[in-house]
């Protein structure tokens, strides 16, 4: 039997050679959710100070963890590759965690169109060297032969490291009854079946099911299609490639739960961290309360201190950053909300800690850390 630190991937272990925390491939964790009829919980947190509660969370119920930073969010939080993944390696050190195993993941590697692969490619190289463990490339803005061959091209070197892979067929939040419009089972099977003769083989397919990213603002609801899920899912099976589900701000914790009758086997919350960061009101599926305006309403015993809160959403309305593009505010205010007293940042802890472990029992993770490090180091 191997030693955990050892079972790292090379480009980790060449990045954090003195480190005792367990960041691995995020391969193992879909591969041992998928064996236990799990899903493991993906995290995008936009800036440092919910982490140190779904940390706690992780170590305390032995739940995996995937910590993710998208493309865009690059632009709009504190963090560049280097800096996200050593603050995440970091973290789990302060905290102790030497045995629950975690992945660092890339997540939207988007291309909007071939002009932009070599960014993409550029972005990809720095992410290996900085130690993430897992890749999402997303070419799902462009039309289904450009995805294809800009996936087979950018996932060349994800594929010659041993590293987890998703892909995306149907662009997130399109419409449906559009050209871009929901992912349909037989493009699913066409467009994995052509990126593994083309020698790639991703982990993980996101698809527009009914999803969206951020806040359902007025009369907009969830509207996740697992049916359609299911159907995508089996037409995949050949290759034994499950669901990624984005969007799941918003969604209720049964739901989610029955997720993984349905295929998947990751799932992204980003939204309800902010939330919780911000101290926003939240109704029962996390998702912000908000007036007509689009305006949040702040709670003032949750999040940061309300005297913060309204001097970033003063900037907000001067910026031009109300809505959705609060998230930009992530990046504005780092020095802030570094800054915190105390009081502030443990309770912006404890509640991601209590909001983690719910998510936890929902993914049926709680538990699969010991499983992720036999199958490590045992295999």
């Amino acid at each position: 039997m191997r030693n955990l630190v050892e079972c790292r991937p090379e480009n980790v272990q060449k990045r954090f050679p003195n480190s005792l925390a367990p960041l691995m491939n995020g391969k193992a964790l879909i591969q041992v959710a998928r064996e236990n009829h799990g899903m493991i919980m993906a995290v995008n947190m936009r800036c440092k100070l919910p982490v140190a509660g779904i940390i706690k969370a992780s170590m305390a119920t032995q739940a995996p963890v995937m910590y993710e930073i998208a493309k865009s969010e690059l632009t709009y939080t504190e963090f560049d590759p280097f800096s996200f993944a050593a603050f995440i390696v970091a973290e789990n050190e302060r905290l102790g965690n030497t045995e629950v195993p975690f992945a660092i993941h890339a997540d939207h590697l988007t291309v909007k169109n071939p002009d932009q692969i070599e960014e993409v490619r550029e972005l990809i190289s720095k992410q290996l060297e900085a130690g993430f463990t897992s890749f999402a490339i997303d070419a799902s803005h462009m039309e289904n032969e450009q995805n294809l061959a800009a996936t087979l091209d950018l996932a060349r070197p994800i594929i010659e490291a041993g590293l987890c892979l998703e892909v995306e067929l149907g662009e997130i939040g399109a419409k449906s009854g559009s050209a871009e419009g929901f992912t349909r089972p037989d493009e699913a099977e066409w467009f994995i079946g052509e990126l593994v003769k083309g020698g790639v083989h991703p982990d993980l397919l996101a698809i527009n099911n009914g999803s969206i990213h951020g806040t359902y603002f007025g009369t907009a609801q969830e509207g996740i299609q697992l049916d359609l899920t299911k159907e995508i899912w089996e037409a995949i099976q050949p290759w034994k490639v499950d669901i990624a589900q984005h969007g799941i701000t918003g969604t209720s914790l049964e739901k989610i739960t029955s997720f993984i009758d349905y295929g998947i086997r990751k799932g992204n919350v980003g939204t309800f961290w902010q939330n919780i960061t911000f101290g926003l009101a939240m109704n029962q599926n996390g998702n912000a309360i908000t007036t007509e305006n689009k305006e949040y309403i702040k709670r003032p015993y949750r999040g940061i201190p309300d005297e913060l809160w309204e001097e970033m959403w003063d900037w907000a309305i001067q910026t031009g950053n109300t809505g959705g593009n609060i998230k930009k505010a992530n990046k504005a205010f780092a020095p802030q909300l570094n800054a915190l007293p105390m009081l502030y940042k443990d309770r912006i802890a404890s509640h991601a800690y209590e909001e983690a472990v719910k998510l936890f029992e929902a993914t049926h993770s709680i538990g699969l850390g010991p499983k992720v490090v036999e199958y490590l180091t045992t295999s």
